[in-house]
């Protein structure tokens, strides 16, 4: 008797899309009807948690077009501070899937010290995974990601640094780059470097930083940090990779001599590219134009990137600070920014 049976005990899977103006709980009754005339029906209860995520502040030329085009994000997470959290990492979930981002790096991507652990130093909250297992579900899109953590934000959450890559990781490593390397510091800071393979056997080396903000006239703490992650770029780059390293690097192009430093020795003697400035020419000129700014509060300023280290086979097609308020949406205290690159040798 079909009747007897369930609809989801006879089908593997029923895909229908349905909007609805508001959240809350709906009750759908599902009928199902076979080729002899027998008809079984379901009662469900459907959740609509989450608003439809939309993408249309985002510049045209950041869509890729063509095979040898590659996009990059980078966000500032924000640790679990944000209300309505799980709705704003659905924002980063669509916007990676509809986009189709190949690389992206974040930071404050953090997770419960008393979470349950799932893999190796993976809890079940961690930010990054539910990302990765969100675009799993939504986009049936297998991306793979690293992560580590340098300190406790607020006690409790072990807050760190993820790469996630469309693409197989080959190798990892997370380093100190900070004099200080006490988990109760939040001093100590952390870059993740990941090694993408790309299809052509091309590499492409991410790195995710988060360095921490200038203290005083005289501390050299962040400009030292800056120039261990050159370093460490140095020492993983081979004749076959091309490095990025993006993230929140707490300094501010415009901002007045000691404070701006650690941008400056970032793209010292034009060994990498600030993918931003070069699409959006203007970007650093003073007085600073707010529009450029990827943080607000009392030091308002642009202090997110996506820096490419230079290189004849890349260049930079367009770049636009994104997860603002008007552009997708306001999903932490930082925005995020994202860039697309041709390969053209």
């Amino acid at each position: 008797d079909n009747n007897s049976t369930t609809i989801l005990d006879d089908f593997d899977s029923i895909l229908e899309n349905h909007k609805y103006a508001n959240k809350g709980i709906y009750n759908l009754l599902a009928t199902a009807t076979n080729n002899l005339g027998d008809t079984t029906y379901e009662d469900l209860a459907i959740t609509v948690s989450f608003k439809e995520t939309s993408l249309a502040g985002i510049r045209e030329t950041l869509f890729k077009t063509g095979q040898n085009e590659y996009s990059f994000l980078t966000i500032n997470l924000h640790t679990y501070q944000e209300e309505d959290q799980l709705e704003k990492l659905n924002m980063v979930i669509d916007v990676i899937g509809q986009m189709d981002i190949d690389f992206i790096t974040f930071q404050e991507c953090a997770q419960h010290k008393s979470a349950e652990l799932i893999d190796a130093i993976i809890r079940e909250d961690n930010m990054a995974h539910l990302i990765v297992a969100g675009l799993d579900e939504k986009y049936s899109t297998s991306y793979k990601f690293s992560w580590d953590w340098a300190h406790y934000g607020w006690n409790v959450w072990e807050e760190g640094v993820s790469v996630l890559s469309k693409y197989p990781i080959l190798e990892n490593e997370a380093r100190y780059v900070s004099s200080s390397t006490s988990k109760t510091n939040i001093e100590s800071r952390k870059v993740i470097y990941s090694a993408c393979q790309l299809p052509d056997g091309k590499q492409i080396n991410m790195y995710s930083v988060h360095t921490h903000w200038r203290t005083s006239l005289t501390s050299e703490e962040q400009n030292n940090q800056i120039k261990n992650i050159q370093a460490m770029v140095d020492e993983k780059s081979t004749a076959n990779s091309y490095s990025f390293v993006a993230g929140d690097f707490n300094v501010n192009p415009t901002s007045d001599y000691p404070w701006s430093e650690g941008y400056k020795t970032m793209i010292a003697n034009g060994n990498y590219v600030d993918t931003y400035l070069l699409a959006n020419d203007g970007a650093n000129n003073k007085p600073a134009q707010s529009q450029h700014n990827t943080v607000l509060g009392d030091f308002p300023g642009r202090i997110d990137y996506i820096f490419m280290k230079s290189n004849a086979d890349f260049e930079v097609v367009d770049s636009q600070i994104i997860f603002r308020a008007d552009i997708v949406g306001k999903v932490s205290d930082h925005y995020g920014v994202i860039t697309k690159v041709r390969l053209i040798n």
